[in-house]
């Protein structure tokens, strides 16, 4: 799976802003495929292969700044890329929309991050909405964590109610199909 540099450059900018006194160290524990290309400038264009890009500096963002717990760092490095992304018009914009108008819009915004996925939402209700993911590998799964940590923090600005954001993971062999279930009140 290949990933849009947009989407890439969210896992640099989250060390960055909240851990930017162990930035160096960071790098310093990535793999040199992953480290050059943090150090390289990140084009919003260019397409990265998933886990070198994304995956592996998630995982050791996680081992340095939330205890190796991987799910938790993919959630709030997702959150962030969220706040990062609903900035001025945008975040205005997802304010005034409903959530299953968001989460739609978001499907189709996936589908152009994620290359070849195919990314649709297979329900969408008054209070709950269904996305699901194909065609990525189990090795990839812990991007699923980061999209959902996406998701989470979107409806947060579009609702004021509580919500839930879960992940489900279906393996088949080498195969990754997942679905992220929003429920909210």
């Amino acid at each position: 799976m290949e990933i849009k540099g947009s989407a890439v450059k969210a896992t640099p900018d989250f060390v960055k802003a909240n851990h930017l006194k162990n930035y160096s160290d960071w790098l310093k524990t990535l793999p040199n495929e992953s480290r050059k290309i943090m150090e390289d400038p990140i084009y919003a264009t260019t397409w990265y292969p998933l886990i070198e890009s994304v995956i592996i500096p998630t995982q050791k963002a996680a081992d340095l700044f939330f205890n190796g717990d991987y799910n938790k760092a993919a959630r709030e490095i997702g959150r962030f890329s969220a706040d990062i992304a609903l900035k001025g018009i945008y975040k205005i914009f997802v304010r005034i929309s409903s959530p299953q108008f968001v989460l739609s819009r978001a499907s189709n915004i996936f589908s152009t991050y994620y290359n070849p996925a195919v990314i649709k939402v297979i329900e969408s209700g008054e209070k709950k909405a269904v996305l699901q993911f194909e065609k990525f590998s189990v090795d990839e799964k812990l991007i699923m964590e980061r999209i959902a940590g996406w998701i989470e923090h979107t409806l947060e600005i579009t609702l004021k109610s509580p919500l839930q954001v879960t992940v489900e993971n279906i393996i088949n062999g080498k195969e990754l199909t997942a679905k992220i279930t929003a429920v909210w009140d």
